[in-house]
């Protein structure tokens, strides 16, 4: 996988309870928040990391290689804090029109740290593959408020203009269309950020971004920019990145469908630098950059207590046009002491399909279950790799496919408890290097060669629990 750590809100609760006043609001200012938490086991893991925003490795990546009892926070929802506010701005001249913001945060709540995923790859430099803990790339990496930061302007006749640091559109299209609402334990598009971000998992969440939408009877539309950096391709010293994005779609009578395009400029993939004990401790990072351009469509139906929804989405990366330096830093204070920018000798191509549907089985219990498959095609142009179907290398075709069931139940407003199950599973070009599918050095637990495995898989029954007010 491009990248193991999305990080999205939490899912729409399955019941809500009688209208009652009791939030937390001063003078338009209201204080909100959820704390999630649980354990689980898992076939096939990694040990827990208090800075990983996942807290666990819930889906089958390279590291995954042992059974476990683990803590398994933010397994249904990110863990958040934040405030937002609404107020009139000019009532007598503009009725409708509402100043907004937001600050909000993610954490671990069973370690009581701020997500920081970069800092989660970090503590894994040089670590031999089968001794790492959890650990992943993410768009939350330890700043005070890791979430949405954002101040703007919203009316129902003229829609809503934000600035600052805003959800990316195709976020918000998964979120609105995964049945497992973006779950980190529950949802391979919700653990990895590879698809929320448009191929990369920093981009889930845009920096320095003007986010505009739009509502009109059924329709609605949006448009996302972010600014990015830029430079020049005859510089050396620049990192040149912006995010361009849109969306359009319609509800009616129960039915909803949404499109979205995105093309993004010097995308970041981040990783922990490769196994070898010099670079155990160094705070440097490796980092893959591509050009993308990404395409979703999504559709879900609802109807008296059912609802089906799925979508499919392909992003395609190609080598930048505006190479990267080695050293450069990006949005979030990481730098990268090794840069790739010849990653896709032909461009890589990732697609992602699933459906899914829920049941509100009675007034407090949701039931939940979902059916994912990735494909990536074989995008190598070396003699032995061209159009490969093996482990032999990551630019081999290959195959992820993920099945998960949840069971919801809603004990009073602002209280719930969960279980759910899901199984995964990652095939040939997608399984290279991965500690099942590999010989390893029993002395440094470096990568030897292929086992005769094609397969890698993990499976993750977890429980828990969610406070929110």
């Amino acid at each position: 996988m491009n990248a193991h750590a999305a990080d999205m809100p939490m899912p729409v609760k399955a019941y809500r309870a009688a209208a009652v006043d009791d939030a937390l609001c001063w003078k338009g200012v209201c204080l909100y928040g959820i704390i999630d938490a649980g354990f689980g086991w898992q076939s096939h893991g990694q040990p827990f990391n208090g800075a990983f925003p996942t807290g666990a490795q819930y889906l089958v990546s390279a590291g995954s290689n042992r059974a476990l009892w683990t803590a398994s926070p933010n397994a249904l929802s990110q863990s958040t804090i934040g405030l937002k506010g609404e107020f009139e701005v000019l009532p007598d001249l503009i009725p409708d029109l509402n100043a907004i913001f937001k600050v909000e945060t993610g954490f671990n709540p069973m370690s009581g740290q701020l997500a920081n995923g970069e800092l989660s790859l970090q503590q894994n430099n040089g670590i031999p593959l089968d001794s790492r803990s959890a650990n992943g790339d993410s768009s939350r990496n330890g700043q005070a408020f890791n979430g949405q930061v954002y101040v703007g302007l919203s009316s129902p006749t003229y829609g809503t203009l934000t600035i600052g640091r805003n959800n990316s559109l195709t976020l918000d299209q998964i979120l609105g269309y995964d049945a497992m609402g973006g779950s980190y334990a529950f949802s391979p598009i919700g653990f990895s950020g590879t698809w929320a971000g448009a191929g990369s998992t920093e981009d889930a969440r845009l920096d320095q971004s003007l986010k505009y939408t739009w509502n009109y009877g059924p329709v609605h539309a949006g448009v996302i920019y972010q600014v990015g950096d830029y430079g020049s391709s005859s510089s050396t010293a620049d990192w040149v990145h912006d995010d361009l994005q849109g969306d359009i779609g319609f509800n009616y009578h129960g039915f909803s469908v949404d499109g979205t395009v995105a093309k993004v400029r010097g995308m970041v993939s981040a990783s922990p630098l490769g196994p070898s004990p010099t670079n155990i401790g160094l705070t440097g990072l490796a980092a893959t950059i591509s050009d993308n351009v990404e395409w979703m469509l999504t559709a879900k139906y609802k109807w008296d207590k059912f609802e089906v929804m799925g979508g499919y989405e392909n992003i395609d990366f190609a080598n930048p046009a505006d190479p990267v330096p080695v050293g450069f830093v990006n949005n979030y204070g990481f730098t990268f002491s090794t840069v790739s920018n010849t990653a896709f000798p032909r461009d890589k191509i990732l697609q992602m399909m699933w459906i899914g549907g829920k049941w509100q089985a009675t007034e407090h219990l949701t039931l939940i279950g979902s059916y994912y498959h990735e494909i990536q095609n074989a995008f190598g142009t070396a003699a032995g790799v061209a159009g490969c179907n093996t482990t032999v290398s990551s630019m081999c075709s290959g195959t992820l496919d993920a099945v998960s069931f949840l069971a919801d139940y809603v004990v009073a407003k602002h209280f719930d408890v969960y279980a759910g199950v899901m199984y995964s599973q990652m095939q040939n070009g997608l399984a290279n290097g991965a500690v099942q599918t590999s010989v390893l050095n029993p002395v440094t637990g470096a990568v030897l060669g292929p086992n005769g495995k094609s397969t890698a898989w993990n499976i993750d029954p977890t429980v828990g629990m969610r406070y929110s007010f």
